[in-house]
């Protein structure tokens, strides 16, 4: 059914490890966002903020994303936009980077979508596949609480550097106080291939979070 009205999304997250395609880029880390979206388009900011000693060097990250999500069939979805990733401490224009990205959504058992990225300024081409299956906790469907996993499989393509394979897993239980508002807790597991990390290979951390929507 298609949005009538404007929705604003926001979440607050914990996480004792952030982890992008496989690399650690800090430790424990806040991660609030926010998104609003009207009918097809979307647009929203998500930060990273580390919870370190000063001396650690790990710096805060804020993305801002647009675009736009169609129906293209009855199990089948289209999802187009653009990601501006800034790190405000860094003053290396390298650092601030505009990816476009193109992904396909199936409303078929466990939720595969396939999703292709291009980072026009570190010239990389990341390709990733996602699946996703909920569990509700309970005799009911519509019970408040649930156990949700989540699998995915990524390979990135950068042109002047090696390329790889990163994977992950995710699972949570989430507890929804009314429709727009749960709390979860959740374990995320990574690796990549050795060849294209900066550091560890494999990386095993947990979260906490706090969803709304209005």
């Amino acid at each position: 059914m298609a949005q009538t009205s404007i929705l604003i999304d926001t979440s607050f997250a914990y996480e004792s490890e952030y982890v992008f395609r496989g690399v650690q880029f800090a430790d424990s880390s806040f991660q609030p966002s926010v998104e609003i979206s009207y009918n097809s388009f979307n647009i929203g900011t998500w930060l990273n903020t580390p919870i370190v000693d000063p001396g650690a060097q790990f710096l805060n990250e804020v993305d801002f994303h647009g675009g736009f999500g169609f129906d293209l069939g009855e199990q089948l979805s289209l999802d187009i936009g653009l990601t501006y990733y800034w790190f405000p401490e860094e003053p290396s224009a390298d650092l601030r980077t505009h990816e476009v990205f193109f992904g396909l959504g199936f409303d078929l058992a466990a939720n595969p979508e396939i999703y292709f990225y291009y980072d026009f300024d570190l010239d990389t081409f990341t390709i990733e596949g996602a699946l996703g299956h909920s569990i509700a906790l309970g005799q009911s469907p519509d019970s408040p609480a649930s156990v949700d996993f989540g699998a995915y499989l990524g390979y990135v393509s950068p042109r002047s550097e090696d390329s790889g394979f990163y994977y992950g897993g995710t699972a949570d239980l989430t507890y929804a106080f009314t429709p727009n508002a749960s709390i979860s807790f959740g374990i995320r597991t990574s690796g990549i291939e050795n060849g294209i990390s900066n550091g560890r290979t494999g990386n095993f951390w947990w979260s906490i979070s706090f969803s709304t929507g209005f």
